[in-house]
């Protein structure tokens, strides 16, 4: 028994230990004109969410079988790190300081905004004073270890390697080479706006094709060909859906997060998503 309970805790501990390349990034806070913009997206991308309205930490989750459940303190560590450097870790998912994962960041998501969405948002950040105390440091237990091991078990080449299986925990460097491998449908140039906005809001729920994430508890976005523009809009902006059923989640993000979007970008993503849908198999 002592043997079989120190084999996942053995694999589980070289899993955290590990490390990765750090790839070079040139993110750079932008200026004082850009923190407004900057406020609007953390918002949107769900920062404040997770990390509170100050940068303080938050324990965002209470999952036994999550490897982290506190968001950092970003003031502290804003004060630490270069904008290179907090850039890394928001599209790379590895912590600057010794290259090991980070768990729980949803880099696959942020991994392909663009340098002046970068700007804004570090200018934001950088907006806030040192302040707070540093969240506790998550001690992984069984289930998050068991969860650990689960994802390193599964095929790479499977659909489920995105972890839309539930109980497995994934680094976030891994996810985001998967979700690179695995973008959603680009129907042409006229749905640029749209089908970035989808990869960087929509994908950390519903998966980074689009195609749905069963932890998350996201459905493959080719519902939402069926929407027309007012009830898309109404979706965004509130979380409800035709015939008033209740989302879950959807209609959380929505109320806290979707509703900084703009007409013209609720606009762009109604677009792309149609054009997805149609172009879908």
């Amino acid at each position: 028994m002592l043997i079989a309970a120190a084999i996942p805790y053995a694999v589980s501990t070289a899993m955290l230990m590990r490390t990765y390349p750090l790839k070079p990034d040139h993110g750079r806070a932008g200026g004082m004109a850009d923190r407004d913009e900057g406020k609007r997206l953390a918002k949107l991308y769900g920062c404040t969410s997770c990390h509170g309205a100050a940068f303080q930490g938050l324990r965002y989750n209470g999952d036994p079988s999550l490897v982290r459940n506190f968001a950092p303190n970003l003031t502290l560590l804003a004060a630490r790190y270069s904008d290179t450097q907090l850039a890394q870790a928001i599209r790379q998912g590895v912590r600057p300081s010794d290259g090991r994962a980070l768990w729980g960041m949803p880099s696959a998501t942020f991994t392909t905004i663009t340098d002046a969405e970068m700007g804004a948002v570090l200018a934001y950040l950088r907006s806030f004073p040192a302040s707070g105390a540093p969240t506790p440091s998550d001690r992984p237990g069984i289930r998050a270890r068991i969860a650990m091991i689960w994802g390193l078990l599964l095929p790479a080449d499977q659909p489920n390697r995105d972890n839309t299986r539930h109980g497995t925990q994934q680094p976030a460097p891994d996810l985001v080479t998967i979700a690179m491998q695995r973008p959603p449908i680009d129907p042409g140039p006229a749905y640029r706006l749209g089908r970035h906005l989808a990869r960087t809001i929509c994908s950390e729920c519903h998966g980074s094709d689009l195609g749905g994430d069963s932890v998350e508890g996201g459905p493959d976005l080719i519902i939402a060909g069926a929407y027309d523009l007012p009830a898309f809009r109404r979706l965004m902006r509130t979380g409800i859906p035709p015939g008033g059923r209740d989302l879950g989640i959807m209609r959380q993000t929505a109320r806290e997060d979707l509703h900084v979007l703009t007409d013209r970008e609720i606009d762009a993503l109604h677009d792309y998503l149609v054009a997805r849908a149609a172009a879908m198999p």
